[in-house]
């Protein structure tokens, strides 16, 4: 690709060579004599003849400029005779009046605008459809000094063909060519539109005469039948949870049409929860990539990048710094171009001259890469003046996120080349997402969320999402995949954070008996061994880290550090989000934990240090535009974020919430009831769990788990509890926990009966 590119790149500067001026001088002289051609044709080919046999009489073709007082018709004089009857001869006269229509005003809009070839391509089209059909309609012309080219193509596609074939040929040709004119796209949608009319009118009559019938309106829901258009998935998603205009149309069907369409919603008014079986939503459906650039719109971005690469080398030159452009990738929202300086340049004048490069381009702002790691060149990022969307949805689909077995695989954007960027959060572990007000945290955020549970059961995966500013994360709120609800108290986060470091100690302590060395070790052997319970790996999300920064201090830093330092192999992660990136926020310790990190768009090169330890982040252009910092790597790479609606993260939890809670019911418990008098508990096994505790003179949640035959969860929440109640100490690594309390302790508490 990037030979072609190359190749294609040498041939631009070959071709275009001339300046802006000097190609508005040809275009301008250009649309002044298709103007005098289009004026000497005006009058008629008779009159043409006329004035030409006239001239005839006084000398040859060579000697008519030199004639004087030469009587002609024609309004252009003699120069309108020789051109009108010289085109006319070897074209034809119809085409080449139309031929000097559409050159004026494919020459006069280069002048306008010589970068918008988009605009002219619809000409060139008109003009191979006249030459066809002036080709075509040559075979019945008589006269010798008429069309002498299309006559000629004629008889040579008529001897091949025969007069049929070739009439065909002609005919599809000038057709196609009128098709793609008017834009086959608009006509496509007209007849679709038109179709769908007709065939509504004929199924109007009989479902008019057979409405009664309940066959009939089974098939109603079905009607809308989802096309490759994206649209219509949204209103599908729409229709599928209330049902109401099947309620007031057809509502002596509704029991019958709500279990057809869509059994998972009716579901919970008959069935528990540990009788339905969890339905994965369908990404295709519940997802939209509505707008998208067409074909011609990144051809019209390519003709505009071929200017921009002439416009970038002559302000190079101004400013005494030589440099050819090697090769250029074009993405979704930026260009990178990729320059090879002369011998003798320094490279701190291309990233010195990034401001004044913007000016003369009048781009928004323009990125240096000085110089491309591993390939020589310098590259300079610059907007395109067309930005593409990018989706979710369109991530999702790809194969990058398909071939990835992990559950914790998510989209992220497209980088400069337009690709598509899906990353683990396993192998991260631990993710930092900063930037500016606006500049796209929480669209950010919302993507990666949606990723988990469009791709993750609860039973796989859980979520803790802190939301300080209460309104970011709320629409999560019913999802089985939460732990608790949304947290929006900084008392409430940082019970949440110790509970997360209880919760991976328990997880240590089941590996640590298990004899494995992480969660995905431990899951294979729950599988085979039924005495094991699958672990779900546990994503806590905060998206104003700030907040509990300024609220709790050091005291939210001491479990995330703990998290952070220990927790990747037992399957709990951490994804703190901030708007605030300074560096009593990003501590020190927090960037030596969180090696993954992504920028979005800063207002100084000190905020872009803080986050990257690099500047590049004051450079970005918002909306999502990002520079990504890939755990143990030094350099960042840049990428366009991807968008998702509110629309489609409330169909979405919608969906989500109608689906059975997960059988592992985790419980955050807080210190507050962890003094030793009376002490409430929720679990009626705890005062058993405390006698074989204290029996046994030793605890574990594997114990709990063999002796009373249930899950982890239920087991670690026990062993919860009896920590709180100080009848077991802490975790203690490899050591087993010390066993606190006596049976006589138990039943002076009354947590046990005296027998």
């Amino acid at each position: 690709m990037a030979a072609t590119r190359k190749k294609s790149s040498s041939k631009t500067r070959r071709s275009f060579g001339l300046k802006l001026w000097q190609k508005r001088l040809i275009a301008g002289f250009l649309t002044l004599l298709a103007l005098l051609v289009m004026i000497s044709l005006l009058f008629g080919w008779e009159s043409i003849l006329n004035d030409k046999d006239h001239l005839s009489l006084r000398g040859n073709l060579f000697r008519w400029p030199f004639l004087r007082g030469a009587q002609v018709d024609n309004p252009i004089g003699v120069f309108g005779v020789a051109v009108g009857y010289g085109v006319s001869y070897l074209f034809g006269y119809h085409f080449s009046l139309i031929a000097a229509i559409l050159t004026g005003i494919i020459s006069f809009l280069y002048f306008l605008e010589p970068l918008a070839q988009r605009k002219r391509q619809k000409f060139y089209l008109l003009l191979i459809a006249a030459f066809l059909l002036q080709v075509w309609l040559a075979r019945n012309i008589v006269q010798p000094e008429l069309a002498v080219i299309p006559k000629a193509f004629w008889i040579g596609l008529s001897a091949v063909f025969n007069t049929f074939g070739a009439t065909l040929l002609l005919v599809l040709g000038s057709v196609f060519a009128l098709i793609l004119f008017l834009d086959y796209r608009r006509l496509k949608d007209f007849f679709a539109r038109l179709w769908g009319e007709l065939t509504q009118g004929r199924e109007a009559a009989p479902k008019k005469e057979k409405a009664a019938k309940p066959t009939i309106n089974k098939d109603i829901p079905v009607q809308p039948v989802p096309q490759p258009v994206i649209q219509n998935h949204s209103q599908d998603g729409k229709q599928e949870f209330p049902d109401k205009p099947l309620e007031d149309t057809t509502p002596d069907l509704k029991p019958t049409t709500v279990e057809r369409k869509k059994p998972p919603a009716s579901s919970p008014e008959t069935l528990p929860d540990e009788e339905r079986e969890y339905v994965m939503p369908s990404i295709a459906d519940f997802l939209e990539s509505p707008v998208k650039l067409s074909d011609r719109d990144r051809k019209e971005i390519e003709n505009q990048i071929l200017g921009t690469s002439q416009v970038l080398k002559d302000k190079l030159a101004e400013f005494g710094i030589e440099a050819e452009v090697r090769n250029v990738n074009i993405g979704p929202i930026i260009t990178q171009y990729e320059l090879e300086p002369a011998k003798g340049v320094k490279v701190s004048k291309f990233t010195s001259l990034a401001d004044d490069l913007a000016l003369a381009i009048k781009a928004k702002s323009i990125r240096v890469q000085a110089p491309i790691p591993g390939r020589g060149l310098i590259g300079i990022e610059i907007p395109n003046l067309t930005r593409d969307m990018i989706y979710l949805r369109d991530l999702l689909l790809s194969e990058e996120i398909r071939s990835m077995d992990s559950k914790l695989a998510f989209g992220l954007g497209k980088d400069i080349a337009g690709r598509p960027v899906v990353t683990d959060l396993a192998k991260m572990p631990h993710l930092l997402i900063a930037g500016a007000t606006g500049s796209g945290k929480s669209v950010c955020i919302n993507a990666i969320i949606m990723s988990f549970i469009l791709r993750s059961k609860p039973d796989e995966l859980r979520l803790i999402l802190i939301d300080p500013k209460r309104v970011e994360l709320a629409c999560y709120n019913n999802l089985p995949h939460l732990i608790g609800n949304v947290v929006t108290e900084p008392e409430q986060a940082l019970e949440n954070m110790y509970w997360a470091v209880r919760e991976m100690e328990h997880r240590y302590e089941l590996l640590q008996e298990a004899r494995v060395r992480d969660i995905g070790s431990y899951n294979e052997k729950a599988e085979r061994d039924p005495d094991l319970e699958k672990l779900p790996y546990i994503v806590i999300i905060v998206d104003e880290f700030a907040d509990l920064i300024l609220t709790s201090g050091k005291d939210i830093e001491v479990p995330i550090t703990r998290l952070a330092q220990m927790a990747r192999a037992v399957g709990i992660h951490l994804i703190l989000a901030t708007q605030r990136p300074s560096i009593k926020v990003i501590t020190g310790i927090i960037k030596a934990n969180f090696s993954a990190r992504i920028a979005f768009q800063v207002s100084s090169r000190v905020d872009s240090r803080v986050i990257l330890d690099q500047i590049g982040a004051e450079r970005l252009l918002g909306s999502g535009d990002m520079l990504f910092l890939p755990p143990g790597k030094a350099l960042t790479e840049r990428i366009h974020g991807a968008f998702v609606s509110d629309q489609e993260i409330a169909r979405v939890c919608d969906f989500l919430a109608m689906q059975p809670k997960p059988k592992q019911d985790f419980s955050i418990t807080t210190e507050e009831d962890g003094e030793t008098g009376d002490f409430d508990y929720d679990d009626e096994l705890f005062p058993e769990a405390a006698r074989v505790v204290v029996s046994a003179n030793t605890a574990s949640v594997s114990m709990l788990q063999r002796h009373f035959r249930i899950g982890y969860a239920r087991a670690g929440r026990l062993i919860d509890l009896l920590e709180r109640a100080r009848v077991i100490g802490p975790h203690l690594g490899s050591k087993s926990r010390d066993v606190l309390a006596t049976r006589e302790d138990l039943i002076q508490r009354g947590i046990l009966r005296e027998e």
